[in-house]
């Protein structure tokens, strides 16, 4: 069996399985992200616009990441701050830290996916 993330995978990449959805985590250039596999045929997949206008799809900063079954979310929006562990992380206040900025935690994140993966698994016909 192939890893269906093997595409986007780099060396920080945190795998689990939720509710039976085939889950990833990892740290992207700025921010952790968090990726999900659809199951095939998933109702998803047959949305007639992008999926990332999804309207039953409720995840931090919407779906930022869509390739075949894989769709995904980063944390790198308004008042979200750069991890200090990113390689593009520069350090500078208001980008790492500052009065309303948040940075998101690998144990977020992770909460965040599986929050994704319930709504993948719940989805009626899934």
């Amino acid at each position: 069996m192939t890893n269906p993330f093997d595409c986007i995978a780099n060396n920080t990449a945190r795998y689990f399985t939720h509710r039976g959805i085939n889950c990833m985590t990892q740290m992207g250039p700025f921010t952790i992200n968090g990726y999900i596999e659809l199951p095939e045929n998933h109702p998803w997949l047959d949305f007639p616009d992008m999926i990332e206008v999804h309207p039953d799809i409720e995840v931090h900063g919407g779906i930022t990441y869509h390739e075949g079954r894989v769709i995904g979310f980063d944390t790198n929006h308004y008042l979200d701050g750069h991890h200090p562990d990113a390689e593009h992380s520069l350090g500078l206040p208001g980008i790492t830290h500052g009065e309303g900025i948040h940075i998101w935690t690998w144990e977020e994140v992770e909460s965040e996916t599986r929050h994704l993966a319930d709504q993948a698994k719940d989805t009626t016909n899934a």
